[in-house]
């Protein structure tokens, strides 16, 4: 009776090391801005963003020496014109005014879209690149710890970072001295 009781006991612990061997969790952690600021991709999205945000500045700027224009003609000649002529010059200039505004409200929503737009290829591919490195080398998660003071991890162990792993997946290879 002793045995079969041994033998119950050792196989229950058997049985639960491996369940405790099957739970263990491989978990490393990457810096995404890395792995951005090292992507050429990079180089030609904010090139284009450049260019766009002077587009829009240079109209901006068109815009407001137009307003400009105006106003100084108003103040310079506002008391001597007509009072049909002074409202309407006081019309288009609140109304020049509001479409400033509306302006640069707009071109911030353009911007932030063209971004969006641009960025999606690249965070596909990354999230790709992130998904075979994770299965290839059995990890149960990845986690961001590259952004200051938002850092999902207090510790981590730089042997676990998987940063360069990601760019080499995507076919990059990672400047000789970093991370």
């Amino acid at each position: 009776m002793n045995k079969l009781k041994y033998f119950v006991m050792m196989v229950a612990l058997f049985i639960g090391s491996a369940t405790m061997a099957q739970t263990t969790l491989k978990i490393g952690h990457m810096d995404m801005q890395y792995v951005l600021s090292t992507m050429p991709e990079m180089k030609q999205v904010q090139s284009q963003l450049q260019t766009l945000q002077s587009q829009l500045e240079k109209q901006a700027a068109a815009k407001q020496k137009e307003f400009e224009e105006k106003y100084n003609r108003y103040v310079n000649e506002g008391s001597q014109m007509a009072d049909a002529v002074r409202m309407d010059l006081e019309k288009d200039l609140t109304q020049m005014q509001q479409s400033a505004q509306e302006f640069a409200s707009n071109a911030q929503k353009t911007l932030q879209q063209k971004e969006s737009q641009l960025m999606q290829p690249i965070y596909d591919k990354i999230g790709t690149a992130i998904n075979d490195v994770a299965k290839e080398g059995g990890y149960s998660y990845i986690i961001n710890a590259g952004v200051p003071g938002l850092d999902v991890l207090y510790y981590a162990d730089s042997t676990m970072d998987v940063s360069n792993a990601v760019l080499k997946k995507m076919g990059i290879d990672p400047p000789a001295a970093s991370n």
